[in-house]
């Protein structure tokens, strides 16, 4: 039985990416993966134009009183050229006239006889030139970038609306428990809501196209039924990964033809998670419990996505730790806590695999060795986020 860090290294093996692409626009881009490297269509800025409203002039001028041309407005494309002593009003974003090479702001602007003192012009001042942020042909964004809406803004601003992005896995969330509702109806006293489907769900929207399936109920001929599905690309389900009675998940795996990856993970939250596969499908059992379930997908289930999309395993962030931490070993264990300035604060709250609190009150993860016992105050480590 591996931990979770070993689990996770031999999956680099096992799960190979797709490398399928689909087209999307611009509205539809964000939280996507580029399939390909985007490169610089158009400089940008496109041409010299001026940063704020105010005047263009040579600052070899500027202790001369200056003649007024005329007016350049953001838009006017007509090229006008600076003689000696002479000036344009200008406005933001409008192009930079001929031997113009700063811009004194109108806040800043004396007028003697309608025309203007330039004394207190800076040199160099207000000019956005061409190319000075993105240069045509230069590298835009690398392949395997999660688009952003940043990065929505500057593909907007090249031209580009339509591109290519890794094609999304297809992922069908369940829950089992003939204990559970949903969260429309109404629980009885010893009923229990289904929290887990959805958290899995809000968990991994971002990273896959995600369908909620519902409730299914401990039956093997239920289960059997699902997993004959062949439109998804991994089926997630939470509950029905232990060794119960009513755990019907894992033989229903086995009469399907799928066969396990791995069955169990040394670890505290982990343990019973199991990962099958039957040629292009993947079935993810994780635990009933909440904090079990919803720890394990940001482990497991996140991780198996990024694989999917030829990306590395999801990165661990080093910081150092606030505070002394000690652990039983024997297993991977778990701190939860926040970030405040590269420090790692634990909360040293007890915790149980079926609570929720710890998922939104604590921002990031400790994960500890199987055989490290305690960790120093200031000692380097590293954690995972685990919200956005």
């Amino acid at each position: 039985m591996r931990d979770i860090f070993a689990t996770l290294e031999f999956l680099k093996e096992q799960i190979k990416a797709k490398n399928e692409f689909q087209r999307v626009n611009l509205t539809q881009a964000l939280g996507c993966i580029l399939y390909e490297d985007v490169f610089v269509e158009k400089n940008l800025p496109a041409f010299d134009n001026s940063a704020l409203d105010g005047y263009a002039l040579n600052y070899a001028d500027k202790n001369e009183l200056l003649k007024i041309k005329g007016s350049i407005l953001a838009g006017d494309k007509n090229n006008y050229v600076l003689a000696k002593n002479e000036c344009y009003k200008i406005m933001t974003g409008a192009k930079i006239p001929q031997n113009a090479n700063t811009i004194l702001m109108f806040e800043e602007a004396l007028l003697e006889d309608e025309k203007l003192n330039a004394k207190n012009a800076k040199e160099n001042n207000a000019i956005r030139f061409k190319g000075e942020e993105a240069k045509s042909g230069e590298l835009l964004f690398k392949k395997g970038q999660k688009i952003t809406s940043g990065m929505i803004a500057m593909l907007a601003s090249q031209g580009i609306y339509e591109l290519k992005v890794v094609k999304k896995m297809h992922i069908g969330i369940f829950s089992s428990g003939d204990e559970l509702v949903e969260p429309w109806e109404n629980a009885d006293e010893y009923s229990v809501y289904n929290a887990n489907a959805f958290g899995i769900y809000a968990i991994l929207q971002d990273y896959a196209d995600v369908e909620y399936l519902g409730l299914i109920k401990d039956d093997l001929n239920a289960y059997k039924k699902l997993l004959e599905n062949k439109q998804f690309d991994m089926l997630i389900s939470s509950g029905g990964a232990s060794i119960g009675e009513a755990d019907f998940i894992k033989q229903a795996l086995i009469e399907c033809d799928f066969s396990p990856i791995f069955e169990k993970v040394n670890a505290k939250l982990c343990k019973h998670v199991k990962l099958f596969s039957k040629k292009n499908m993947l079935f993810l059992a994780l635990p009933g419990n909440p904090l079990a379930s919803l720890v394990s997908t940001h482990i497991f289930a996140r991780n198996i996505l990024n694989l999917f999309y030829g990306l590395n395993l999801l990165p661990f962030l080093k910081v150092k730790l606030a505070k002394d931490l000690k652990f039983k070993g024997k297993r991977n264990d778990f701190a939860f806590g926040k970030l405040s300035q590269e420090i790692f604060i634990p909360n040293q709250t007890k915790f149980g695999s079926g609570m929720i609190k710890p998922l939104y009150e604590n921002s990031h993860i400790f994960i500890s060795k199987e055989d490290k016992l305690e960790y120093k105050k200031d000692q380097e480590i590293e954690i995972l986020q685990i919200n956005h």
